[in-house]
């Protein structure tokens, strides 16, 4: 016999990037901003008041929120996330192509791959001597350097000392994936 309650069920299934997450806890959905509270909160296990990093939960709001792949909630009483199309990071380039200013990579940041434009090498460490080399005219195999990249839509992170999870990411060759 059917439980007739599944039928209206309408659950977010992800994994806890940093924190807990509670029953009758405030939430925002990232990118949209908007807000609703944590109904349920379900794990293998069923049913729990509340959860945590890394745990894989899926969660039920009071409110019928338009949440995609690649979203995220965070809580209402801590500090928000960046939010951008413009991204600087540093990279250890491990590809036998260098890596180029002006092109194109897929980038693949949490649950969502996005296509990414090398807008600048800024610099190269030096591994010998921890110098910075402004502006190579490219990275190659075991390069340690900063760039700069254009992301075809925006990206929701923290930086990579705060949580690694989000704040990380890794650039494929489009050839390669």
């Amino acid at each position: 016999r059917s439980d007739s309650r599944l039928h209206d069920f309408r659950g977010l299934s992800g994994q806890i990037a940093s924190g807990i997450v509670r029953v009758g806890q405030r939430v925002m959905a990232l990118p949209s901003g908007l807000k609703s509270t944590v109904k349920e909160i379900w794990t293998y296990d069923g049913p729990q008041q509340e959860a945590f990093c890394p745990q894989s939960v899926t969660i039920q709001l009071t409110d019928d929120l338009d949440i995609s792949r690649g979203d995220m909630l965070v809580g209402l009483d801590n500090y928000l996330p960046g939010m951008s199309s413009d991204l600087t990071g540093k990279v250890c380039w491990m590809h036998p192509k260098p890596l180029q200013r002006g092109k194109k990579y897929f980038l693949k940041h949490t649950t969502q791959t996005v296509q990414a434009v090398v807008t600048s090498i800024e610099n190269r460490i030096d591994i010998r001597t921890f110098e910075l080399q402004p502006e190579p005219p490219e990275l190659v195999l075991n390069d340690i350097g900063e760039i700069r990249l254009k992301v075809s839509k925006p990206l929701i992170f923290d930086g990579y000392t705060m949580n690694r999870l989000t704040g990380s990411f890794i650039l494929v060759e489009q050839g390669d994936r």
